[in-house]
């Protein structure tokens, strides 16, 4: 859901009549302290509460046509506060994915089988094998002898929620799937078709499944959030997945295996939020210029942004999506970041380009950065860094993302790389303040600063640690923010 400044909305605590948390029947009896989600009596109430315990009282459920439904803090939250923790209405492999993850125990690099049903498994004792979600499947597996297809399970225990716990599909149900817009003339349309053939073995004879299929690949699309641990799985959350988009978010969340295997997420505070304030998080990569983050939105979440960030010309002075004048003078922005189709103006002289010869130049530079990336040698760095900075601001987004790999590839003693490090710094404040969605770039950057002359190391160091305190165990950043430690 995007961010719109000033759209008003309808609290749930204006709303009379709702559905039953626990059995989707129509219901009057609502949660006094949160007045969040309604009840048909005390008994679904009561025995509900485990689940709705650690949300109650500190957001609220609001709706309106512009975001749906979203939430609102209902009190002052506190930084480093939890917000909600829960565990997912569904979980599985990434959609699309071609790795071999374990459908017992969503572990990468399945090298086994499951003895009965032949799909990738961890090991022929996984545990999660015997659980209640994959014997649910298991037998479907095996009678269909479907070729292991890991990337489309998520789907298969989607639509097996109808039977197995009616209770999450309905909330997964009340989720956007945008399936208007993904019509015949989407390319979309033509991934979806693609599944409904591989599901065929399943869905002979079973024209209700056949039909709400697509509905179901797009609450996934739109919703479902990737996890960490396990990697390469995603899950859809009953709150979590209400989170709109912002981005600059004002939260950050993780990731925890619980005693069933299931991926919890808890999403903590990392400003202090006042009551009334929208609770956000971000759905793209806030190294991206306001162009690619509002066409990734589109194309993936059916919005755009009108945060501040998106709203401003440059970025909230961060000039990742900025360009250089031929006048040598001035920098190009758009006269309209929120209008796609508005042109770029100098702010030094009267030159103008069109949205078409922005976009006709910045694609044919990212094919250059792409290829570049590859393989990353140095002076074929060093030569397109030059190049780029001829045609676009230095903090631009590829300067940038050169830059990163750049600073790992110089000398300690050449001059560039500490100028590299703080750019990449100052660039991280602005877009990431909160230290939360570029830990890994913004941890080398201060590592690499470390080791050039006259800088402080261990306080460089320290910081660095700092900013990977949250990283996944066995990740990346938790084996880079060990390295640092030795180094420290």
């Amino acid at each position: 859901m995007p961010y719109v400044p000033g759209k008003q909305t309808t609290t749930m605590s204006e709303v009379f009549e709702g559905s039953c948390a626990v059995c989707g029947n129509a219901a009057r009896t609502r949660c006094s302290r949160c007045k969040a989600v309604f009840y048909c009596g005390r008994k679904h109430q009561r025995s509900d509460w485990p689940r709705h315990k650690s949300a109650c009282g500190v957001y609220e459920i609001h709706d309106n046509e512009y975001l749906g439904r979203h939430i609102l803090a209902s009190r002052d939250i506190a930084t480093e506060e939890v917000i909600f923790s829960e565990v997912p209405l569904v979980w599985g492999p990434l959609p699309h994915t071609n790795e071999r993850i374990c459908v017992g125990c969503g572990n990468k690099n399945a090298l086994y089988k499951c003895p009965d049903c032949g799909w990738p498994a961890c090991s022929s004792t996984c545990k999660g094998l015997a659980g209640v979600v994959h014997v649910t499947e298991c037998s479907i597996l095996k009678k269909a002898q479907l070729s292991p297809r890991c990337g489309y399970l998520l789907i298969l225990r989607t639509l097996l929620l109808r039977e197995r716990d009616p209770m999450s599909w309905r909330l997964i149900n009340k989720l956007q799937s945008h399936e208007a817009k993904r019509g015949p003339d989407t390319e979309v349309y033509e991934e979806v078709e693609t599944i409904i053939r591989y599901f065929n073995p399943i869905l002979c004879g079973d024209s209700e499944t056949r039909k709400i299929l697509p509905n179901v690949c797009g609450l996934i699309d739109v919703n479902a959030l990737e996890t960490n641990p396990p990697e390469g799985c995603s899950a859809i959350y009953e709150t979590s997945c209400l989170l709109e988009h912002r981005c600059i978010a004002n939260t950050r969340h993780t990731f925890t295996l619980d005693s069933d295997g299931r991926p919890r997420i808890s999403v903590v505070a990392v400003k202090p939020i006042k009551k009334g304030e929208h609770i956000s998080t971000t759905y793209t990569h806030v190294l991206w210029s306001t162009r690619l983050r509002q066409e990734h939105l589109l194309m993936t979440k059916y919005f755009t942004c009108h945060c501040e960030r998106c709203a401003d010309p440059t970025e909230l002075g961060s000039n990742l999506g900025t360009l250089k004048c031929i006048c040598k003078n001035g920098f190009v922005t758009s006269s309209d970041p929120l209008e796609p189709d508005a042109d770029w103006a100098c702010d030094a002289c009267p030159g103008v380009l069109s949205s078409a010869e922005v976009a006709q130049l910045t694609n044919r530079l990212a094919e250059e950065v792409e290829a570049a990336m590859t393989v990353p040698v140095k002076d074929i760095m060093v030569d397109l860094l030059r190049r780029l900075t001829v045609l676009l601001h230095p903090c631009h987004q590829y300067c940038i993302t050169i830059g990163h790999s750049l600073i790992q590839l110089l000398s300690k003693d050449d001059p560039q790389k500490v100028e590299l490090c703080q750019r990449m710094l100052d660039t991280i404040a602005i877009v990431d303040p909160h230290k939360t969605r570029l830990t890994l770039y913004h941890a080398i950057a201060l590592r690499e600063l470390s080791m050039c002359p006259h800088q402080d190391k261990n306080d460089l160091l320290i910081r660095a640690m700092e900013v990977l305190q949250y990283e996944p165990v066995n990740s990346p950043g938790e084996i880079l923010a060990n390295i640092i430690f030795s180094e420290a």
